[in-house]
């Protein structure tokens, strides 16, 4: 490695002046096969490359749309850092919708630790596997077995016939095989006829009690004959798509004989004489026999009858089904891919976390998957590998995914950067700027995620097909209901095809290559009848008939039908004992050991006979080493939780600050980072304050990390287990950091989302710190109003907010150069098994120090207020009480410290704080009013004189931040409060400059507007509205309606409208005197507040508008389907009403489409 520091050539001697920048660029080989690029990093510093105390070295990392897994280049450790923070910047992606993700998601900053170490794993693999499972035994029967699956059906008995006629529709003029086309083993017809045929053959408007055809050939027995009827206004069948909605008229096995032969309807079809009727004929056999029947055929002069006779099966997965393609059709793919199949999932279980498909690299890196959906009812496509994957995904409603059979395509081309996601040949959903390419393929799956835990995708799977081309819309509409052939437009660019057809029960075959499917307990079946929904043909003949009508006096009979059913077969694949890897044997076998039974003509079981097994193998661990691998250690940095992004607006980035300052053992020279956000787009900048810190970081040790379940067994301490760990001898100080947060609610107390668990960190079993692990500021969260629950506290997280770090200063319970045992556990808990599964994310460091490197020294951390931190937005501006964190940084206990404080350049003032910080304690510190005034621009706070001694270190000492003018008011103005439906949640106070009450009013009465005068001398003032129930004035997620917060001038003119879904807390500062004329105030932001909210049978929208304005108003369900529209004119304060009447139950979304924003806003709908 080399450095090359480039001046300017043109400055000569003002180099140290202008500083200079070096460049290092530098590649890394690790030591198994991944290649990493070092990144190219600039240190910009004040004077220099590394110019001293109280300097910084800014190295940015990540930058909006990078990859977030990259090398970086970080000052040595030959450079002395008092402090290293972390910016974190998020904003918005205007490429996808919503731009800010619409969920909290956790997101991790890692540091992976490259140890240069190589090592591998002693693994075990079964000796055999049945179905994917590895059962201790396996008892089977090497033949197929079977078992006897009883059924009653039904039929019609005619005691007495009162009357009985029958009218011939059609003259004979052709033969075919349909509707009882039983050379295959599965057909579905539906036959129209037009209302005037019917009149013309004879039908009278009443029941018709059965029908019969003409048999010219013999077929076989149709296992559960089925025909369905229902009344129609079509008049011909216009499309290839059968029709639904019938009622079932006869359910039988049944056999015709030669000549005119038909059924009794068990269940009478009236008609009414005017409709027309269509009648769906099904029949499910086992196997194709090879006869047909033969009926006899009349022309007609339109399309009357669809029929699909097929032998079509679908492959079926329930956990822990899969299939693995052998061999990689996919390893060229790279910039556009189509993946389309059929999919009915199974109502039983869906929605669940499964996965339908997903292709890996061979460092098991996802490249294509799809959920179809997951347990949230979205559907997620997600595409690419540089760096991570592009996603889109949207809610689906149950009949989606649930029951019925759905064709599903996914597209991408990186080129135009589009993602796609059509249902049923209509584009469903899509998102855009999606660039990253799908390179590097080595497996794919379905029915199951790669990855250890994955779920199977409970349902089925039919024409399962990729290309490497991005196709359009007609394309995927034209073919999705037939078989792919070489007329595809796109045939050349088909890389598999499995129509699942053609299998033998352990592999099913490519069509297009020589790159068959494994099935690993999933089962080919034939597709019921009533399911075929392909290859339908679409014909102008049909069969002659004679229908039946009359009277009679009858009954139902039954009878017991006994079908003999051959039994699952199990995939058993047998392993190498030399080679556990290598398969060296699979086969189908059938259960055994189970009792099939015989059954009285009544139901009951007459006998029962064992069916024995033929084989028996028994199950072994094979032992075998995993490939060497490097050992990289990770480390968590920092954790944070995405906000709700429905109408969340970032504007050009919100930063959150971290102080990563314990970690410079690992944060030097080159290191491999990376950050796990993905909804929002992500700029990540480190800090490296120059200088001497209070004490020299020496080591970070891990000593728990993971996703721990709670409550479950293994228990939450089982997962913790007690850790002995040698102190360094030269490690004087040491602390723990612990970072845990809990998810997952709707069983016991709701843990570990929403409920309150101590912590507890032990030393040699004696509890020496302990910790409610619980966040409870998430109503004043900085990031409002996001489109979720964002006001709830939980477990150590907010959404939109940073992930707080517990730490613990461990340096008294310990010694250097000792053996201590530490143990982490959690309190007592146990759940019921209901909602979603409690677990504590974890994270648990230890890190050690040199000796402290100063007696007596403090350090200002921070000036909270006035300050331009977007954390702090909701403390700031103020023009009174500033607030600073202190810190003390010296060994000495600190119990004095004067701070000195004012706008910068002007008149300032000394504050004696007192009070008793330990070493490395902070305290955020409320300091009395200053000279504020108009002219200033920066704000100073320096501290000195710690205990009245002299400060060590002073480089630590000051800081200065930008001054923001607070809000100017007039003398006279009104403040204005409209109540929801929670009056008793809300006070609100003014106070002016020395704390004098100017406004209290503490008793509200609900759905109440109150308009209080203000008269005020020029000053300072403080205002608060809080609102107890941390919820608002308007949230969309209770039952409270809506209200309004504003201050206006005397004659009406608004001020400021401010946010009604501010959760706990509106506070703002601002003064009166030198007051701006009202016309050059800044307008306030437009503002729209919904009530009643949760609403019932209408809806009232509020427009409070900055200025007269044009809006398009939509007011559409969770899914996008669009309820109301309304446009509105030239408004600025105006009410728009709707009806809900009628409108089923459930969160709907109003959008407001202005000139030159979009405002949304969420109601919930009860019924």
């Amino acid at each position: 490695m080399s450095f090359k520091c480039l001046y300017p050539l043109a400055f000569g001697l003002l180099k140290p002046v202008l500083g200079y920048i070096c460049v290092k660029l530098t590649t890394m080989l690790s030591y198994i096969t991944k290649i990493f690029t070092l990144i190219t990093v600039y240190f910009i510093a004040t004077l220099a490359v590394y110019a001293g105390p109280g300097d910084t070295i800014k190295v940015q990392t990540f930058t909006f749309g990078s990859p977030q897994d990259a090398w970086f280049e970080l000052p040595g450790l030959d450079v002395d850092v008092e402090k290293i923070l972390m910016k974190y910047t998020l904003k918005c992606n205007p490429a996808q919708s919503p731009a800010c993700g619409e969920w909290d998601y956790l997101t991790y900053t890692y540091l992976y630790e490259h140890t240069g170490n190589l090592d591998s794993t002693l693994l075990t693999h079964p000796y055999f596997t049945a179905n994917g499972a590895s059962p201790d035994e396996l008892n089977y029967s090497s033949t197929p077995t079977y078992t006897n699956v009883p059924s009653w059906q039904y039929s019609i008995v005619y005691d007495d016939t009162i009357t009985y006629n029958s009218y011939q529709s059609g003259v004979a003029d052709s033969y075919a095989f349909y509707p009882f086309y039983t050379a295959y083993p599965v057909g579905r017809t539906q036959i129209l006829w037009r209302a005037d045929e019917l009149t013309a053959a004879g039908l009278t408007p009443g029941n018709i009690t059965g029908m019969d055809f003409e048999i010219n050939s013999p077929g076989d027995e149709m296992k559960h004959l089925s025909i369905r009827m229902k009344s129609s206004v079509l008049t011909e069948f216009a499309s290839n798509v059968f029709e639904s909605g019938f009622t079932e008229v006869y359910n039988q096995n049944t056999t015709f004989d030669l000549g005119w032969d038909g059924v009794d309807f068990t269940t009478p079809f009236y008609w009414d004489g005017l409709s027309n009727i269509i009648i769906e004929i099904t029949y499910d056999n086992t196997t194709a026999t090879g006869l047909s029947y033969m009926t006899s055929m009349t022309t007609t002069p339109y399309f009357s009858l669809l029929t699909s006779n097929t032998n079509d099966k679908y492959v079926e997965f329930l956990t822990p089904d899969y299939a693995d393609v052998i061999g990689n059709p996919l390893s060229g793919l790279s910039d556009q891919v189509t993946v389309a199949f059929w999919s009915q999932g199974n109502a039983d279980f869906q929605p669940q976390n499964g996965t339908t498909f997903e292709a890996v690299t061979s460092s098991g890196a996802r490249v294509l998957n799809s959920h179809t959906p997951w347990s949230d009812s979205n559907v997620y496509w997600d595409a690419g590998d540089d760096g991570g994957y592009d996603r889109i995904n949207k809610a689906a409603v149950a009949a989606d995914y649930e029951a019925n059979w759905t064709h599903w395509a996914f597209t991408k081309n990186t080129t135009t950067g589009s993602m796609k996601i059509y249902k049923n040949g209509v584009l469903w959903h899509s998102g855009t700027g999606k660039t990253k390419l799908m390179e590097g393929i080595d497996k794919l799956r379905l029915g199951k995620g790669n990855w250890g835990g994955s779920e199977s995708y409970a349902g089925n799977m039919d024409e399962f097909a990729i290309w490497n081309v991005e196709l359009d819309a007609a394309t995927i509409a034209a073919y999705m209901y037939k078989d792919l052939d070489g007329a595809h437009p796109n045939a050349a660019n088909l890389l598999l095809y499995y129509n699942f057809n053609d299998g033998n029960g352990l592999t099913e075959p490519d069509v297009v290559s020589d790159n068959d499917l494994a099935l690993v307990g999933a089962v080919e079946r034939f597709m019921y009848s009533g399911d075929i929904f392909r290859n339908i043909n679409k014909i102008s003949t049909r069969p002659i008939v004679k229908f039946d009508q009359g009277e009679f006096v009858s009954h139902i009979d039954s009878v017991l039908v006994v079908e003999e059913v051959i039994t699952d077969p199990i995939a058993l694949i047998i392993y190498d004992p030399a080679d556990p890897l290598t398969a060296t044997d699979s086969m189908l076998v059938y259960p055994a050991e189970f009792y099939v039974y015989t059954y009285n003509a009544d139901g009951t079981i007459a006998d029962s006979t064992l069916v024995d097994a033929t084989d028996n193998i028994v199950n072994s661990d094979l032992e075998y080493y995993g490939e060497p691998y490097e050992v990289v250690i990770t480390h968590e940095l920092a954790r944070y939780i995405t906000p709700y992004g429905i109408g969340l607006d970032l504007g050009e980035g919100f930063t959150w600050t971290f102080d990563l300052s314990d970690y410079r053992p690992l944060l030097h020279d080159s290191v491999h980072l990376n950050a796990g956000n993905w909804q929002e787009l992500l700029d990540l900048e480190l800090l490296f304050i120059e200088g001497t810190p209070p004490r020299d970081p020496i080591a970070v040790t891990n000593l728990w990390y993971g996703f721990y379940g709670y409550g479950l067994t293994p228990s939450f301490d089982d997962l913790t287990p007690p850790q002995t760990v040698t102190i360094p001898a030269n490690a004087k100080n040491s602390r723990v950091k612990i970072r845990a947060t809990g998810h997952g609610f709707g069983g016991t107390a709701n843990c570990s989302e929403f409920c309150a668990r101590d912590h507890y960190f032990k030393v040699n079993g004696s509890t020496v710190w302990s910790k409610e692990v619980w966040r409870d500021n998430c109503d004043v969260n900085p990031v409002y109003p996001q489109g979720g629950t964002w006001v709830y506290d939980r477990a150590n997280w907010c959404p939109g907010a940073e992930v707080w770090t517990y730490d613990y200063e461990l340096t008294p319970e310990v010694t250097p150069g000792n053996t201590y045992t530490f143990d982490y556990s959690a309190e007592d808990y146990t759940w019921n098994n209901a909602g979603s599964v409690p677990t504590y994310v974890t994270s648990v460091q230890l890190v050690t120090y040199g000796e402290p490197n100063f007696n007596l020294d403090a350090r200002l951390d921070a000036i909270i207020a006035p300050s331009d931190d977007d954390m702090q937005q909701r403390k700031n501006p103020i023009c009174n009480n500033p607030i600073v964190r202190i810190t003390n940084t010296g060994a000495t206990a600190l119990t004095k410290l004067d701070i000195t404080f004012g706008i910068k350049d002007y008149d300032q003032d000394t504050y004696t704080w007192t009070g008793n910080l330990a070493f490395m304690e902070s305290e955020e510190v409320t300091l009395p009013n200053f000279g504020w005034n108009g002219s200033g621009t920066e704000f100073i706070a320096t501290i000195s004189s710690p205990n009245g001694g002299t400060d060590e270190y002073v480089y630590n000492n000051s800081i200065t931040t930008p001054l923001a003018i607070p809000p100017t008011y007039p003398s006279e103005f009104i403040v204005e409060t409209r109540t929801n439906t929670a009056s008793h949640e809300n006070d609100l106070f003014v106070y002016d400059e020395n704390g004098n009450t100017i406004l209290e009013r503490t008793s509200f009465s609900d759905n109440t507007v109150y308009k209080d005068t203000l008269i005020l001398e020029d000053g300072c003032y403080e205002l608060y509205l809080w609102d107890y129930g941390e919820d608002g004035l308007s949230w969309w997620a209770n039952s409270d309606g809506s209200g309004y917060f504003r201050t206006k001038e005397i004659d009406g003119t608004f001020i400021k409208s401010f946010e009604a879904d501010f959760g706990g807390l509106i506070y703002m500062q601002f003064i009166v005197g030198n007051y701006t004329p009202v016309e050059t105030f800044v307008k306030p932001a437009d503002e729209v507040n919904l009530y009643p909210n949760p609403a019932q049978n209408e809806i009232f929208i509020d427009l409070d508008f900055a200025q007269l304005s044009d809006a398009d108003i939509t007011v559409a369900d969770i899914t996008g389907k669009t309820i109301h529209t309304q446009s509105v004119q030239r408004v600025q304060d105006e009410t728009v009403h709707f009806s809900m009447e009628n409108q089923a139950a459930g969160v709907y979304v109003v959008t407001i489409k202005m000139s030159d924003k979009i405002i949304t806003k969420q109601f919930v709908l009860e019924n």
